[in-house]
C-alpha cells in the first residue's frame, strides 16, 4: 500500500514544503534532496542544539506523552537501584551518593555532576544486649546397656566461664520440654557494656562407656549456622543440641551432609524448639551410617544456638568425647592452635582409622580451595585442589610435621572447616575439633574455663604488623603473626585488629578448646547514612 506524506490523520501544516508529493511505495527507492541556498543560509543563523539535531521539531501530544510515560518508568526502577546501593552501604558503615538523578548516557555534561559523601552516624545502643548460650550437660541417648534405645540421661554437668569488661551479668538455665529431670544450656545476657560477651564451658567426661574432654565456646544465637564435625557409623554417638534463649518458638530444619552429598531423612524439617527451651536430636535418627558428617541448621521464628555432642566407642574402649560449636559459611577460615601429633600406629588398627588428625571441609558450591599449614617455626606448606559442591571431604594430615600449626583456608565460593586433633595414651584417647574462625576487632575478655594446660592462641589475619596487648602486656605481632602463652582459669583479655582468638587444652590423654567467635551485629550499632 502506497500512502502520500499529506494522507492519514494528523498531516503535516502547509509550512514545510516537499518537492514531490506523489504517492511513495512501500518497495520504492529513498528520494533524496539537497538544501536550497535560503534553507542552507537560515540553517547557518540557527544556534547550535546539544544532543540530538532534531530537537528544534515540536513533539506531537501522543509521542510526548509516550515520552513522559517512559521517562517516569526509568525513575521509579533508578530510585529502587539506589535505594538499595544505600541500603548496602549502610551495611558496610559507608556511603558515596551521586547528587541528582541518574540519567541517560549523554543527557548531562559530566562537569554537572557532582560527588559528595553522604554524612553518616554511627548509632550505639544506649544499653546495648549481648547474649551467648552454652551447649549444657553431656547427654546419652539410649541406656548403657542397650534396653531403651529412646532413653535420655545426663551423664556430666558442665562448669562455665564468662568474659566481659562491664556491664549487667544475667544468668537462665534452659529447661528440655517435657523432662523436668534434664536442663539444657545456660543462657547468658550482658546489658550495658558494648565490648563482646564471651563465655565458654569445660565438661570433663567419664562414666562407664564415655570419657573425655568437651571444651565449647557459649555461643550467639543465629539463624543459619554449621556443625563441622560428628559421625553416625557404628560407635560413634552424635547427638545435636538446639537452644533456643528467646521469647517466641523457633522452627529448625536440619540437613546432615555426608561424603556422598546431603542426605535424604525423615523428621529433620520443622522441628519445634518452644521458648527457652534446649531440643535434643540423636542425629542417627536422621542420618544413620554417615563416616564424616557435616550439619546445616537453619531456623526460622527465632534464632538458635546449636551444638554437636560426640561420644566414641570402640568396642569395650572408650574412645574420647566432644562438643563441635557453630561456624559460618564463608569464603575464608582460620583454625589457630592446631596440635598435629605422631602416629603412633593404633590409626592402623580396625576401628580407628578416625583416631588421626584431620582437616575436614564442605564447600556450599564447589570450586577451588587452598589450603596454608603455617608451623612455629615459620614453615609454610601450602595445598590447593577442588571441591564438589555439598560433599564432605576429609583430609588425613600425616603428612604435616608434628607442632602447633596454624590452618588458613581460603575459596572462591562459600565454605566451611574444621580439624580434628587427637590425643592418644596408655590411659585413655580423645579427641577435638577446632572450629574454623573469623577475625575479631577491639578489646574483649576472652572466657577461660577450668582444664588441663589451659593455652591462649592469637593469630594475625592482617599482613600488616602490630602490636597487641594480652592482659595489658604488650606483644609484638608480625605479618599474618601468632602468639601463645599459658593462661588462667577466668578470663584473659585481648586487645588488637584482625585477630582470631582460640583456647586449648591438653594432657596426655585428653584434648579440648574453642575459637573465640567475633561479635555479631547484634551489639555492633547501626550506622545511618543521612
Amino acid at each position: 500500500m502506497a500512502v502520500s506524506d499529506r494522507d492519514g490523520p494528523g498531516a503535516i501544516d502547509d509550512s514545510q514544503e516537499f518537492d514531490d508529493d506523489s504517492p511513495i511505495g512501500d518497495d520504492a527507492e529513498p528520494r533524496h534532496r539537497a538544501p536550497s541556498p535560503e534553507e542552507l543560509a537560515v540553517e547557518a543563523e540557527a544556534p547550535a542544539a546539544a544532543g540530538d539535531i532534531a530537537t528544534d521539531v515540536a513533539l506531537t501530544d501522543r509521542e510526548a506523552a509516550a515520552n513522559d510515560a517512559v521517562a517516569s518508568t526509568r525513575r521509579v526502577e533508578r530510585r529502587d537501584v539506589l535505594r538499595w546501593v544505600g541500603r548496602a552501604a549502610a551495611g558496610l558503615g559507608a556511603a558515596v551518593l551521586m547528587a541528582g538523578a541518574v540519567l541517560g548516557a549523554g543527557a548531562l555534561p559530566p562537569e554537572s555532576l557532582e560527588v559528595t559523601e553522604a554524612p553518616v552516624t554511627h548509632v550505639q545502643p544506649s544499653s546495648p544486649l549481648q547474649s551467648r548460650v552454652c551447649a549444657g550437660p553431656a547427654l546419652r541417648v539410649g541406656t548403657s546397656d542397650g534396653s531403651d534405645a529412646l532413653a535420655l540421661s545426663t551423664v556430666a554437668e558442665p562448669e562455665v566461664a564468662i568474659g566481659s569488661l562491664g556491664g549487667e551479668i544475667a544468668q537462665q538455665r534452659l529447661s528440655v520440654p517435657g523432662r523436668d529431670d534434664i536442663s539444657g544450656g545456660t543462657a547468658i545476657a550482658q546489658r550495658g557494656e558494648p565490648t563482646t560477651l564471651s563465655a565458654a564451658q569445660s565438661l570433663p567426661v567419664d562414666v562407664d562407656d564415655v570419657r573425655g574432654l568437651a571444651v565449647s565456646e557459649c555461643g550467639e544465637t543465629r539463624l543459619d549456622q554449621w556443625l563441622v564435625g560428628g559421625s553416625t557409623r557404628t560407635g560413634r554417638q552424635s547427638t545435636l543440641t538446639l537452644a533456643n534463649a528467646s521469647q517466641v518458638s523457633a522452627s529448625v530444619d536440619v540437613t546432615v551432609h555426608g561424603p556422598e552429598g546431603p542426605v535424604e531423612s525423615v523428621g529433620s524439617t520443622g522441628i519445634s524448639v518452644p521458648p527457652a527451651s534446649h531440643a535434643v536430636l540423636d542425629l542417627a535418627a536422621i542420618a544413620p551410617g554417615v563416616d564424616d558428617v557435616v550439619v546445616h541448621v537453619v531456623s526460622t521464628g527465632a534464632p538458635v544456638s546449636a551444638h554437636l555432642q560426640q561420644s566414641t566407642t570402640r568396642g569395650l574402649e572408650r574412645g574420647g568425647f566432644e562438643m563441635v560449636d557453630p561456624v559460618s559459611a564463608l569464603t575464608t577460615a582460620l583454625l589457630p592452635g592446631f596440635a598435629v601429633t605422631e602416629a603412633t600406629g593404633i590409626e592402623t588398627q580396625s576401628g580407628f582409622d578416625d583416631a588421626v588428625p584431620t582437616l575436614r571441609l564442605l564447600s556450599l558450591e564447589g570450586g577451588q580451595v587452598r589450603v596454608v599449614f603455617e608451623a612455629e617455626d615459620g614453615s609454610v606448606i601450602e595445598s590447593e585442589g577442588e571441591l564438589e559442591a555439598g560433599r564432605v571431604t576429609d583430609f588425613p594430615l600425616e603428612e604435616i610435621p608434628a607442632g602447633i600449626t596454624t590452618i588458613r583456608v581460603s575459596a572462591d565460593s562459600p565454605i566451611v572447616a574444621g580439624a580434628r586433633q587427637v590425643a592418644i595414651a596408655a590411659d585413655g584417647n580423645d579427641f577435638d575439633w577446632v572450629a574454623g574462625g573469623q577475625p575479631r576487632s577491639g578489646s574483649a575478655a576472652i572466657a577461660v574455663p577450668p582444664g588441663p594446660g589451659a593455652t591462649l592462641h592469637v593469630v594475625s589475619a592482617s599482613e600488616e604488623p602490630q602490636q597487641i596487648t594480652v592482659d595489658g602486656r604488650a606483644v609484638e605481632l608480625g605479618s599474618l603473626g601468632v602468639h601463645r602463652q599459658p593462661v588462667e582459669p577466668g578470663s584473659v583479655v585481648v586487645a588488637g585488629e584482625a585477630l582470631v582468638v582460640s583456647v586449648g587444652y591438653r594432657d596426655g590423654s585428653r584434648v579440648a578448646g574453642f575459637t573465640a567467635s567475633p561479635q555479631g551485629p547484634t551489639a555492633g550499632g547501626v550506622t545511618v547514612v543521612h
